[in-house]
């Protein structure tokens, strides 16, 4: 027992490992960039005012939008989708596999639960003993239930989900900012390095390396934040971008994707002067969402994972062998 805690606080240790990295290199690159070229290098004191004032707004930006999505904790859900002791206990007892899918079906007819597994059934968490709401994931690192779970990001230790989305894209979009600015302001020194023209040794180290990561990170960040942005537009994390999630009547792609505007304002909320800083202004509560057939006005068809439309009267059925897709007659 002693031994199981040890290792459990040793692993948790090493989750840090990658965030202090990070961290690491954060600082060495705001060391390298006042110290040693603006302040050793640059010699207008105008062109040296212009681009601390420009490194420090993005240095602050990025700052806290990394803090608010490290040290925010992923949202969990609530009491409602708990079981209840008697509810659990009678779940426990049944043995079949079609008793206990009954059971959460009558539980979860209190509940706004539209998703479902594979197979058709309610998804429940064997871990966190309660009803999966929509688009929410059991994450192994947090040993806890996320809702709208995107993925787990090990430089930053913690889940990415509902409460602290926006806090990750601002992050990603302000440290993508802040290594354009310092290549961008770098550069024309870099190239007098690279050239020789400048002979100082420990500043030439420096000033060489802090344009070479930059300018990787800036390349890396660009494709990471440009696949989020079509994530956000589409109203998708990464984990339903990976596997579709599936419905009464079969997979659905697109199923939360009710137009970029509305995709946009669930995130970023409907306060434009919120936008820009991270704090939390994402619209509802993390545990159901608009659905795109229930916000049109046409039948409340879905839209499977090949882009066909599935009959309204489908429905999903048990055996014990196998589960079928069987339509009813219109």
């Amino acid at each position: 027992m002693l031994l199981t805690a040890c290792l459990r606080r040793c692993a948790r240790l090493l989750h840090w490992i990658p965030v202090t990295i990070v961290i690491m290199v954060v600082m060495w690159s705001y060391y390298a960039y006042v110290v040693h070229f603006c302040w050793i290098l640059l010699s207008c004191s105008t062109q040296r005012v212009v681009f601390l004032c420009l490194f420090h707004v993005c240095f602050g930006m990025f700052s806290w939008s990394f803090w608010k999505t490290l040290s925010t904790p992923p949202s969990s859900p609530s009491v409602e989708f708990q079981l209840s002791s008697s509810d659990l206990l009678l779940y426990e007892q049944e043995r079949g596999g079609m008793e206990k899918s009954q059971i959460l079906l009558e539980i979860s007819q209190k509940l706004s639960v539209h998703t479902r597994t594979a197979a058709g059934a309610i998804r429940f968490c064997h871990h966190c003993q309660l009803i999966k709401p929509d688009r929410c994931h059991h994450c192994s690192v947090c040993q806890m239930c996320v809702l709208k779970m995107d993925h787990h990001c090990p430089w930053l230790n913690n889940c990415i989900g509902f409460s602290n989305y926006k806090y990750f894209m601002l992050f990603l979009l302000y440290l993508l900012l802040y290594c354009l600015l310092i290549v961008a302001t770098v550069t024309p020194t870099f190239i007098q390095l690279w050239l020789g023209k400048l002979f100082d040794s420990c500043v030439k180290l420096h000033v060489l390396f802090l344009t070479l990561v930059s300018a990787m990170f800036a390349v890396t960040l660009c494709f990471l934040l440009l696949f989020h942005i079509w994530l956000l537009a589409s109203n998708k994390t990464t984990l339903e971008w990976l596997s579709v999630p599936f419905f009464v009547d079969g997979p659905a792609s697109e199923a939360f994707d009710v137009g970029v505007r509305a995709n946009f304002l669930q995130v970023f909320g409907k306060n434009k002067s919120l936008w820009p800083f991270p704090v939390f202004s994402s619209q509802g509560d993390g545990q159901s969402f608009p659905l795109r057939w229930l916000m049109s006005s046409h039948s409340p068809s879905v839209m499977n994972g090949n882009g066909h439309c599935a009959m309204e009267g489908s429905q999903w059925m048990t055996s014990s062998n196998e589960i079928r897709l069987t339509e009813r007659v219109m």
